[in-house]
C-alpha cells in the first residue's frame, strides 16, 4: 500500500464515519442521551477491521489473525457499553450531562462537535487495521503473533476488571464504597490500563507491515485520552464527589493506572 492509497482510504473512512455520527447525533437528540456514542466508538473498530479485511488484498492468514485479535475486543466492549447504556437509560452518562450543564446554550452544537471529534479519532486510530489487512507479505512473523497475544491479554484483563466492578456495584452492601479487590487492588483503573495494553498489542501487530512502525502514535494517543481526558481525570472527579474521603484514601494507597503493589496510607 502506497502513502497515496493510505491517505485516500483514510479520507473515505473519515467521510463515512462522520456521516454515520451525524445520523447518530440526530438519533441521540431524539432519545435525549449522548451516551450512545460510546457504543458506536466500541463497535466501530470491529466494523472497520471487518471492512478492511474484506476489501484489502493482504494475506488471508494475516487478515484472520487481525479479525481474531480485534473482533473479540470490539464485540466485548460494545456489549459491555450497550448493556450499561440500556441499564442507565433514560438517565444520561454523568460525563455528558456535566458537559451539557457547562456548555449551556451552546450544548447542542458543541455536543455535535464532540461526536465529530470522536469520528476523527476513530479515523486517526484506524491505520494499523488497514496496514495489516493490506500486507501481502508471505508468512506471519513472530512479532505479529506477539502483538496479537498482547491484544488478547488486554481484552481478557479488561473483561476481568469490568466484571469485578460490575459484581461490586450489584452488591447493595457496597453502595457508596470503593471497589478495591481483585485487579482494583493494584490499580484504580485496571480497565483503562488493559485498554491501553490492547492498543500496544495492535501496534506491535501492525509494526511488521509496511509503514506500520509509524503507527506508534496510536497507543500514545490512547494513553493520553485514558489518563488525561475522558478516562481517569473525569472518573476520579466523579468518584471524589460521590465517595469523598474513602476514595482519597484509595488514591493514597493505589496506583492510578499501571498496576503496582499497595502503598501504606
Amino acid at each position: 500500500m502506497t502513502l497515496q492509497e493510505l491517505a485516500f482510504t483514510e479520507t473515505i473512512l473519515l467521510a463515512a464515519v462522520s456521516a454515520a455520527l451525524t445520523l447518530l447525533y440526530l438519533f441521540s437528540k431524539i432519545i435525549r442521551n449522548a451516551g450512545i456514542v460510546d457504543v458506536f466508538w466500541a463497535a466501530s473498530f470491529g466494523v472497520i477491521a471487518l471492512v478492511f479485511a474484506a476489501v484489502c488484498p493482504g494475506l488471508l492468514e494475516r487478515k484472520l489473525v487481525l479479525l481474531l485479535t480485534v473482533l473479540p475486543w470490539s464485540l466485548r466492549m460494545t456489549i459491555h457499553l450497550l448493556v450499561r447504556f440500556l441499564k442507565e437509560y433514560p438517565h444520561e452518562d454523568k460525563r455528558y450531562a456535566s458537559l451539557r450543564e457547562q456548555w449551556g446554550e451552546r450544548a447542542d452544537l458543541t455536543m455535535y462537535l464532540v461526536f465529530l471529534f470522536q469520528g476523527a479519532l476513530i479515523t486517526i486510530l484506524s491505520p494499523p487495521f488497514l496496514l495489516v489487512a493490506a500486507n501481502t507479505n508471505e508468512g506471519i512473523g513472530s512479532a505479529e503473533i506477539v502483538g496479537a497475544a498482547i491484544c488478547l491479554i488486554g481484552t481478557f484483563g479488561e473483561a476481568i476488571a469490568d466484571d469485578e466492578l460490575r459484581k461490586f456495584k450489584n452488591n447493595p452492601d457496597n453502595k457508596g464504597k470503593v471497589c478495591s479487590y481483585g485487579l482494583w487492588n493494584y490499580s484504580r483503573h485496571p480497565n483503562y490500563f488493559f485498554e491501553f495494553v490492547v492498543w500496544v498489542g495492535i501496534y506491535v501487530l501492525a509494526a511488521s507491515s509496511p509503514f506500520g512502525i509509524f503507527t506508534f502514535y496510536c497507543p500514545v494517543i490512547m494513553l493520553y485520552l485514558l489518563t488525561q481526558m475522558t478516562g481517569i481525570k473525569i472518573s476520579e472527579e466523579q468518584s471524589l464527589k460521590s465517595r469523598g474521603e474513602e476514595y482519597r484514601r484509595y488514591q493514597q494507597t493505589t496506583s492510578a493506572f499501571f498496576p503496582w503493589i499497595k502503598k501504606s496510607s
